[in-house]
């Protein structure tokens, strides 16, 4: 027992390292959360280039914190180290759909690959925005691509089928469902507006030509 206190020291002080890792792993952590959803708020506000910067700085310092908790494996696959990377995945993916570029891989963008696919999987919440904005202005085209976008997410996604103990991508997968029958729903809805739209325009302009043949003020009445 006379080498107690020395293995007990010994234990003490690397727990204590350990413990002041994790505390620095979770102020990094939410540094890479913030500058990744600050760059899916620039990229809805048309602003990439920025976006991108940000994202970039996010992912170098995944990298640097990777690289200091090396030696901790559990560390490194800690819950907050997951939420951060699935920012990252998100705001990257976003960034190239957004782009008309190449998703990145994994690998690419320093994220595990549960990460990565649970990042995808919130993806398909920022199209449904991005589409409802484009919808607005009345840019159907680009919405039923968006939509096609979303649909190839989901089918792809829908595929993967692990306990979620492995990944818990169940919740999700229900989640990117509603949202894409949302989003449809909305077209629809803005399509049948402006059908409607249209045949009062023409019902109107039909009632002006035969006022001025039969003396009625149309627009008085309005």
């Amino acid at each position: 027992m006379k080498n107690l206190d020395e293995i007990a020291n010994a234990i003490e002080k690397k727990l204590n390292e350990k413990d002041d890792l994790r505390e620095i792993a979770l102020k990094r952590c939410r540094d890479i959360i913030r500058e990744s959803r600050k760059s899916i708020k620039k990229l809805h506000n048309g602003d990439v280039e920025n976006a991108a910067k940000r994202l970039d700085k996010a992912v170098k310092l995944l990298q640097e914190l990777k690289e200091k908790l090396s030696e901790h494996p559990d560390l490194l696959t800690a819950g907050y180290m997951e939420n951060a990377m699935q920012e990252v995945a998100e705001g990257k993916i976003f960034l190239a759909i957004v782009k008309g570029e190449e998703l990145p891989y994994p690998e690419d963008i320093e994220v595990s690959y549960t990460a990565y696919v649970m990042g995808l999987a919130d993806v398909i919440g920022e199209l449904r925005r991005r589409g409802m904005y484009k919808l607005k202005e009345g840019n159907v085209k680009e919405v039923e691509e968006i939509v096609e976008d979303m649909e190839a997410i989901y089918d792809r996604i829908a595929e993967f089928d692990y306990p979620s103990g492995l990944i818990p991508l169940k919740r999700k997968q229900d989640i990117m469902k509603k949202v894409l029958e949302k989003m449809r729903e909305e077209i629809v809805i803005f399509r049948k507006s402006k059908e409607l739209e249209n045949k009062i325009d023409a019902l109107l302009k039909k009632l002006r030509k035969e006022k001025e043949e039969v003396g009625l003020d149309i627009d008085s009445l309005l």
